[in-house]
C-alpha cells in the first residue's frame, strides 16, 4: 500500500505553508495572552460561565488563524478585539445593576446550613450527590456532623464552615467504604442516618423504613468523628 506522505503531514496546503504557520503561531498566541492579560488574574476555578465562553471563542478564533491559509491574522484579531470590549461592557454591567450579576453569574447558594442538608437547593442545581461528598473530602471532611455551613460559590467552588470540635454531632460517614455500605435494611437498634438528606435518627430492626425528610430508605449507621485538618 502507498502512502501519500504530502497529504498525511501537509494536507492539501503546499510545504511552504509550514513555515508560514511558524510565523502565524505565535502572533497569535501572544495575542491571546495579551487579551487575558487585560480581563484581569482569577484562577480556572474562578472562572465564570461568559469568562469560560469568551475563552473558547478566543482559542477557536487563535486555533483557525494558525493553520488555516483562508483565515487571515487580522480577522482572528478582529475577533479578539470585539470580545474583549463585550467582556469590558459585560463587567461594567455587573458592576453597575446586580440583576445583571445575578443572570450572568449566579449568586452562592447554600447546600448545608446549620448542620442540615438543604434538599431544594441541592435538587435544582447540577451537582450530583458523589460529586458532592467528593468535594467535601476534599476540605478533610468524613462525616457531615462536622459540617455547619457549606455554600455553593457562583464560580463552582464550595466553602465549607466546620462545626467547633465541642458542638462535632454524629453524622453521615463519606467515606467511600462507609457510605458504599448503605442499605434499606436495619440490622440493630442504634442512631442511622440518611443517606440522602443525612438526617440522623435513632431506628430498630426493620426493613425499608422511610426517611421522615425525604422519604428515602438508604440508611448508613451514623459514626461520631471529629474532624482533622
Amino acid at each position: 500500500m502507498d502512502f501519500d506522505w504530502h497529504r498525511i503531514f501537509f494536507s492539501d496546503q503546499e510545504y511552504t505553508f509550514f513555515w508560514e504557520i511558524l510565523f502565524r503561531t505565535p502572533i497569535m498566541f501572544l495575542a491571546v495572552v495579551i487579551v487575558l492579560r487585560f480581563t484581569g488574574k482569577r484562577g480556572v476555578q474562578q472562572l465564570s460561565i461568559f469568562e469560560m465562553v469568551m475563552i473558547i471563542t478566543l482559542g477557536s478564533a487563535a486555533g483557525d488563524s494558525m493553520f488555516y491559509d483562508d483565515v487571515g491574522m487580522l480577522h482572528a484579531l478582529a475577533v479578539f478585539a470585539l470580545v474583549l470590549a463585550v467582556y469590558r461592557l459585560i463587567i461594567w454591567l455587573i458592576t453597575k445593576f446586580e440583576w445583571f450579576e445575578f443572570l450572568m453569574e449566579g449568586k452562592p447558594i447554600y447546600i448545608i446550613r446549620e448542620g442540615k442538608m438543604c434538599l431544594d437547593e441541592l435538587n435544582s442545581k447540577e451537582l450530583g450527590s458523589d460529586e458532592f461528598l467528593g468535594a467535601l473530602r476534599g476540605q478533610h471532611v468524613d462525616q457531615m456532623g462536622q459540617v455547619k455551613y457549606a455554600v455553593l460559590e457562583d464560580t463552582g467552588s464550595l466553602s465549607v464552615f466546620y462545626f467547633p470540635d465541642e458542638e462535632v454531632l454524629p453524622g453521615l460517614p463519606i467515606l467511600p467504604d462507609e457510605f458504599e455500605s448503605k442499605s434499606t435494611k436495619i440490622s440493630k437498634s442504634g442512631l442511622y442516618a440518611c443517606s440522602k438528606c443525612a438526617r440522623t435518627y435513632h431506628l430498630e430492626p426493620a426493613v425499608d423504613v422511610p426517611c421522615e425528610t425525604c422519604k428515602n430508605m438508604e440508611w448508613v449507621e451514623a459514626v461520631y468523628r471529629k474532624r482533622v485538618s
